[in-house]
């Protein structure tokens, strides 16, 4: 099976935010040097994970949940949002993550449909497969 950018969904807190056009998730571990004093190579263990992610958001801003997910970038102090991305709706497969939007960015073109850029932030363990 091909995933293509169709197949594609956001929801903030369970609900239908807009169509995901493209977006990109990064999943790191820190490598934590455990060598000792007198090895001849280094060995590492596994350290903490980090997630990050951007996507382009097509959504109806006359939506109150797309909305209120847009504007959490002007608010100070408030809690992670639960964002899932759905990677393939007849699937199931997804991305589900608790975690905070970093940066948005807006442009509208004549006769184009509304689009966002956003870059978030997961707080915690994110759940789900690629």
């Amino acid at each position: 099976m091909v995933l293509t950018g169709s197949d594609g969904q956001l929801r903030f807190n369970g609900q239908l935010i807009g169509k995901v056009r493209q977006w990109s998730l990064s999943v790191s571990k820190d490598a934590i040097d455990d060598t000792s004093i007198g090895d001849v190579d280094r060995t590492y263990v596994e350290g903490m994970r980090s997630t990050t992610g951007s996507a382009t958001i097509m959504y109806d801003p006359n939506n109150a949940n797309a909305a209120s997910l847009m504007n959490s970038i002007f608010q100070n102090g408030s809690a992670s949002q639960s964002l899932s991305f759905v990677f393939n709706k007849a699937l199931g497969t997804s991305f589900v993550c608790t975690g905070f939007i970093t940066s948005v960015n807006q442009s509208v073109s004549v006769g184009d449909i509304q689009a966002v850029s956003v870059n978030f932030q997961v707080s915690g363990k994110p759940s789900g497969a690629f």
